[in-house]
This record gives structure tokens, sequence and C-alpha cells, in this order.
């Protein structure tokens, strides 16, 4: 516990001298651009990139700073009946913005229940925000500018499944790697090739974490089945009707 705590303090006080050295460059750069009456093209869109970096790292901080506290947190689960098409189209809501600052399209909610079912599953009221907030990020993150991201809800008779875009359509060959990296990611697996396990994003690394305690699974899947020439990696979450949390 004691190292915990440390490891928890440090990263605090980390975030805290990146926040104001970040801060500090902002104010600067406010300052420049009011300073002069009429800043050339490149000059104002060097400008605006630097704002919007900023605006990224800082957002960044505080996704580091949730997840350390999330990891360190040893209480048990905190189970409720969760409405996950509310909980969903709040963490949307509230990611919205990191979107629109990467440039990215964050469509709304995509819901299907045709046996009326309905989405409440038991939820873990500490952690099952998070890990759909921080699913989000990891995503909005994988797009490229102008691209978008499509979140999709399905109600099953034993599960709910969220699931998201992680990419655009790419090449077979190259959407199979990435699906077969994300499995083994996933599963906890090392790669098959006896290779090295690809570097995945902070945000999947907490995902896999709070899905592992929710007691849901995480899969990697394709869109579109059917396109025999490209796949659209999705990143999918079935959260059973049934508590089946794991042990910590």
């Amino acid at each position: 516990m004691r190292s915990i705590s440390e490891v928890s303090a440090l990263i605090e006080q980390a975030a805290h001298d990146l926040r104001s050295s970040l801060n500090a460059i902002q104010s600067w750069s406010y300052v420049l651009d009011r300073s002069i009456d009429s800043l050339a093209a490149p000059a104002q869109r060097a400008l605006d990139g630097m704002r919007s970096g900023m605006q990224q790292q800082l957002a960044l901080i505080e996704e580091m700073e949730e997840g350390v506290r999330l990891l360190a947190d040893d209480r048990g689960p905190s189970w409720e009946e969760t409405d996950l098409r509310v909980l969903a189209g709040l963490a949307i809501e509230d990611k919205r913005a990191a979107a629109e600052a990467r440039g990215v399209i964050l469509a709304t909610l995509d819901t299907q229940d045709n046996a009326g079912t309905g989405f409440t599953v038991p939820g873990d009221a500490l952690r099952i925000g998070p890990l759909l907030r921080h699913l989000l990020v990891h995503c909005i993150w994988r797009a490229a500018a102008g691209g978008s991201v499509r979140v999709y809800l399905s109600a099953e008779a034993g599960y709910v499944k969220f699931r998201i875009t992680e990419s655009p359509p790419v090449e077979r060959t190259r959407g199979e790697t990435r699906l077969a990296a994300l499995s083994d990611f996933f599963g906890r697996r090392a790669p098959a090739s006896g290779g090295h396990s690809p570097r995945q994003s902070t945000a999947l690394l907490l995902t896999r974490r709070m899905v592992e305690l929710q007691g849901a699974a995480l899969t990697a899947e394709n869109e579109n089945c059917g396109d025999t020439d490209n796949v659209t990696v999705c990143i999918a979450v079935r959260f059973p009707r049934v508590g089946t949390a794991r042990p910590a």
C-alpha cells in the first residue's frame, strides 16, 4: 500500500508540474496572438496548432491521473443496476470536445434492442463509467483527423454489447494483423509469432483492467464481415446480465 501511495503522489506532482508548464506556454501563445495585429496565415495555423496540441496534452494528463487513481483503488466492486444506454450516452458527451479537438467526428449512440430486453446490467459504479470513457479516448486518438468514431449498443439475452470502431476500413492483411494483436492483448497472450507484443495506449491498458474487474469480456471484431477486401477494426465489451466479476 505504501508503494502505491508513493507512486500516486509522484504522478500527481508530475501532472501538476506538466500542467503548469503547458499553461505557461498557452499564456505566451495568447500574448503573441494579441500583440500582432495581423498574423500571416502560416503563423496563425502554427498558433492554432500549438493551442490544440496543448489542450490535448492537458486532457492526456487528466486521463493519466484518473488512470492511476483507478488502478490504485483497491476497494471491492460497488454493484448496482446500470443502464448502459444512459451511461454510454454520458461518456460520448463527455468526450465529444476531445474528439472535436482532434478533428474527429464522434457519432451519436446507435442502439439495437430487437428482443426488448433492455440495456440494464449489474455494473460496478466505481469503474464502469471510466471504462467506457477510456475506451472512447483510445479510439478517438486512433482515428485520423477528419475521420469518425461510431459507437453501438446492442441488447442480447445474456449480455449487452458496447462496440466502438477503432479504425476506418483498412486493407485486409493490415486489418487482420491489428485484430490478432488486439485479441492477444485482451487475452494477455504472447504473440503467436513469438515476437514482441505491440505497444498499446495507456487508455486501452486501463480499459482492459477495468473490464476484467467488471467481469465483462473484451474482444476485437471486424465491423463488416461481408467486405472481402477491407477490415474495419472494432473493440467490443460484452457486459453480462448476471454479475461475474473476477477477483482483483
